[in-house]
């Protein structure tokens, strides 16, 4: 039997790329933040021991958030980069919630949209060595010189797309993290600490709609994706 899984999303970041006026998990998307709608995704299902959601420590959005009380809702204070924000919230479970070798998922804050099968085929997903959401490449794949002239191009059957949830047992998962801040290893997702490591993590499919909102434009597709859904419930 799996055991209720605990969920870490990192929301201490800043969003520069998104050029708002507020941290990006914290824009409306259609009448709620795009992190409440995060949070939403988990809170309630049954597999789900509980949120663990890393705030930075100037924060000033998150005591509006319609999860602020929540009884399986957490807070912590994440750090400068992501792995900090995720290390910090691996120590804060071992600590607080005495969480050691079970799986954790870990979910970007700014993708709202992953669906309920998608977050089942993960959390079900048995592999020794962990697992990530990701999606298999469909365009064209360029290597880029470092004069910005194209290098070669790849062999896209072979490329995925990484997304989020990532699953790891937390313990692995916390060394592995520390392991690369200590060697100075630079990141953009669990599995990578992982990959350095020396794990060779499954991949398991995704969705197209699992987007991550970091450009302005992307906001306006996970505008088009939420009033779909909401107009095919309401039929």
């Amino acid at each position: 039997m799996i055991q209720p899984l605990w969920v870490i999303i990192p929301a201490a970041g800043i969003g520069q790329r998104m050029k708002a006026d507020c941290p990006k998990q914290y824009l409306s998307l259609l009448g709620k933040t795009i992190l409440d709608r995060t949070v939403a995704i988990f809170v309630n299902h049954p597999m789900i021991a509980g949120v663990a959601v890393g705030l930075g420590e100037q924060d000033g959005y998150w005591a509006d958030s319609s999860w602020v009380s929540h009884p399986r809702v957490f807070t912590y204070h994440g750090g400068m980069e992501r792995s900090d924000t995720v290390l910090k919230g691996l120590e804060y479970l071992l600590q607080a919630q005495q969480v050691t070798e079970q799986d954790v998922l870990v979910h970007d804050a700014a993708r709202p949209l992953l669906s309920q099968s998608a977050l089942e085929r993960i959390i079900l997903h048995q592999g020794v060595q962990g697992a990530i959401l990701a999606m298999p490449a469909r365009d064209t794949i360029k290597q880029q010189k470092a004069n910005g002239k194209i290098q070669a191009t790849l062999n896209r059957d072979a490329i995925w797309l990484a997304q989020t949830p990532q699953k790891f047992p937390a313990s692995d998962l916390l060394q592995a993290l520390r392991n690369v801040q200590t060697q100075g290893v630079a990141i953009t997702d669990e599995c990578s600490a992982m990959e350095y490591t020396g794990w060779q993590p499954d991949l398991v499919l995704g969705e197209s709609t699992n987007i991550k909102v970091t450009f302005p434009e992307d906001l306006f597709i996970a505008e088009a994706l939420v009033s779909h859904n909401i107009n095919s419930i309401s039929k």
